[in-house]
This record gives structure tokens, C-alpha cells and sequence, in this order.
């Protein structure tokens, strides 16, 4: 992600000017807290994190984090969705949490129940193994799983791991068993410890756990793994990527929303935050509240339907 100086300073620019606009003269005036839907490290908690001391810093504010863990993340979404709407209380939340979750299972929440704030993150995902396994290729991993039980590890059911299985799956006309470990560091030791065969979590399992890459779901070729196919080069029109965003209550104040969207441009150009964005194999990606808000609104639609093309039950 790139930014010029000018492009700063005028993001920075109009963070003030939205602070100082007397329609938020009063906002922030009291610490704002920050719900992450999973527990003290997780990938979310990690990068939420991050964001948080940033955002802290371009707002010139207390910005706090509450872990609220549970039940695939929708415990702490279900707490922001019905916190008060004077933006003291906004959320960071990946994809599963807010469109996938609530096309799985009832939950008091759904598209029009948040507010997004702006996009922060955004990385691929992979199929990886253990560095000893005997599958080389996706060609070894499908030919295993129709002759045979393949085990995939993830988080729990509803989690983009479990999707991206279902989804190679589906493509592939095989079925896996699948085993709801936990994701990250959790789905690695269940790799490496034999009791399960991959994981289609986050690209960056190969660098974070040693584990090694089969192939990426993502549009391009992750740079970092330059010599390992995307799903489409290998035939199959898989790609889904984990991203991470800020989101607020529905009917909180346009201008409070405004004031957070510049801030988090100034927070994802952060050096600290960049550098530890870096350091944990997180890729950047900013889109102000317009963008994102357009974006997450085609996410919301189109995993509904992915998920019933591969065949997860929905609600």
C-alpha cells in the first residue's frame, strides 16, 4: 500500500477539520472502544490491535480494545450491533463475522444491523500441509480424498476455513472431513501432529508455522510464494480472501462516521502499523466508508450465494 505526503497530510487535514466541525465539536470526548468478536491471541486480536493503537494515534484519542469471544465471532458482532449509537462503541470485524454468519445460523444481527467504517486489511487464503506430507500437489491432496478420509482443520464451522474447504470441495467433487480445531496456530499443530491432512486458512500459514503451500485462493499469485498457483491456474474459479474492517451500529451519526473513515486513513499509513501489519504477514488494504460500504454490500450478497453453490447449509 502506498501513499504520498501530500495524500497524508490532507487525510490527516481532514481528520481535524471533521473534529473541529461544530456538528462534532463533542466527539470523541470520552474513550472509544473497540469490540474484537474473538479472544486475546487471535489473527483478529493481532491485527485489531494494531489498528486500534493506530487509530489511537491519528485520532489523538483513547481507542480501546474489548475482546468478546464466542461462537465463531457472533457473540461480540451481536454486542456491537446493539450498542448505543454515539460511536464510542465500533467494531472490528473479519468477513466471516458480518457475511457469512448470518446467512449460517440466527443471529440478532444481519446486513442492515452495521454501519462500515472503512476496510483495513485484506489477505488471501491458501491450501497448506505439513512440510513432511505426501501430498505435493492439489493433484495428490483430491486423488487422497477419493480414495480415501482427508481431514481439513480450521475454526468453527461458518469460518472462512471451513468455507474455503467446502468451496475446494465442491470444485473438485470430492468431500473432506473437516475438524474444527481453531484456526492459526491451533489448525498448524493439528497439522503438523498428524491429526489432520490441510488447512485453507490464511497464506501466511506457510511463513507463520512452517507449514508448506499447495496452492492460493486468491485472483493473482501471492508475491510472497511466487511459485505457487492460484486455483483459477489450476482450473478451478476459487478465490476468497479474509478481510478485516471497522463497523459501527446502524444509525450512528454520518458525521461521526466520516471522522473514523479519515482517521483510518491516517491509522493504515501509520509506520508502527505498517510494520507490524508486515511482521504478521497481514496485507494492508484501505477503502474509506463510500468504498467500503459498497464493497461489503456486493460481499454480503455474493457469499450468500457462494455458500449455497457449494452447499452449506444456510439459515
Amino acid at each position: 500500500m502506498k501513499h504520498s505526503k501530500t495524500s497524508l497530510a490532507l487525510a490527516a487535514t481532514a481528520v481535524l477539520a471533521v473534529l473541529s466541525g461544530p456538528a462534532t465539536a463533542q466527539y470523541p470526548e470520552w474513550p472509544i472502544e473497540v469490540i474484537i468478536p474473538y479472544g486475546p491471541g487471535s489473527n483478529s486480536d493481532t491485527s485489531g490491535r494494531l489498528f486500534i493503537n493506530a487509530l489511537s494515534a491519528a485520532l489523538d484519542h483513547p481507542v480501546v480494545p474489548i475482546n468478546v469471544a464466542g461462537a465463531g465471532g457472533t457473540i461480540g458482532t451481536a454486542r456491537l450491533a446493539t450498542s448505543p449509537t454515539d460511536g464510542y462503541t465500533i467494531g472490528f470485524n473479519p468477513i466471516a463475522t458480518v457475511t457469512i454468519q448470518p446467512h449460517l445460523r440466527p443471529v440478532p444481527y444481519g446486513e442492515g444491523s452495521l454501519e462500515p467504517i472503512c476496510m483495513i486489511a485484506n489477505n488471501p487464503t491458501a491450501v497448506t500441509v505439513a512440510p513432511d506430507s505426501p501430498y505435493q500437489s492439489m493433484d495428490d491432496l483430491i486423488a487422497a480424498a477419493r480414495s480415501g478420509e482427508v481431514v481439513a482443520v480450521g475454526g468453527a464451522p461458518g469460518s472462512i476455513p471451513h468455507i474455503v474447504q467446502a468451496a475446494i470441495a465442491n470444485a473438485y467433487g470430492v468431500g473432506f472431513t473437516y475438524l474444527p480445531a481453531g484456526g492459526g496456530g491451533r489448525a498448524s499443530t493439528a497439522i503438523l501432529g498428524g491429526e489432520a491432512d490441510f488447512a485453507a486458512d490464511t497464506s501466511a500459514m506457510e511463513r507463520l508455522f512452517g507449514l508448506r503451500t499447495l496452492a492460493v485462493s486468491a485472483e493473482d499469485r501471492v508475491p510472497e510464494l511466487p511459485d505457487v498457483p492460484t486455483f483459477r491456474e489450476l482450473g478451478h474459479d476459487i478465490a476468497i480472501t479474509i478481510w478485516f474492517g471497522a463497523f459501527a451500529p446502524a444509525g450512528t451519526a454520518e458525521e461521526v462516521l466520516e471522522t473514523l473513515s479519515a482517521a483510518c486513513e491516517v491509522a493504515v499509513a501509520d509506520p508502527a502499523f505498517v510494520e507490524g501489519m508486515a511482521a504478521a504477514s497481514y496485507t494492508i488494504e484501505y477503502r474509506n466508508r463510500a468504498e467500503f460500504t459498497e464493497f461489503f454490500d456486493r460481499e454480503y450478497q455474493d457469499n450468500r450465494e457462494m455458500l449455497r453453490i457449494i452447499g452449506v447449509e444456510l439459515d
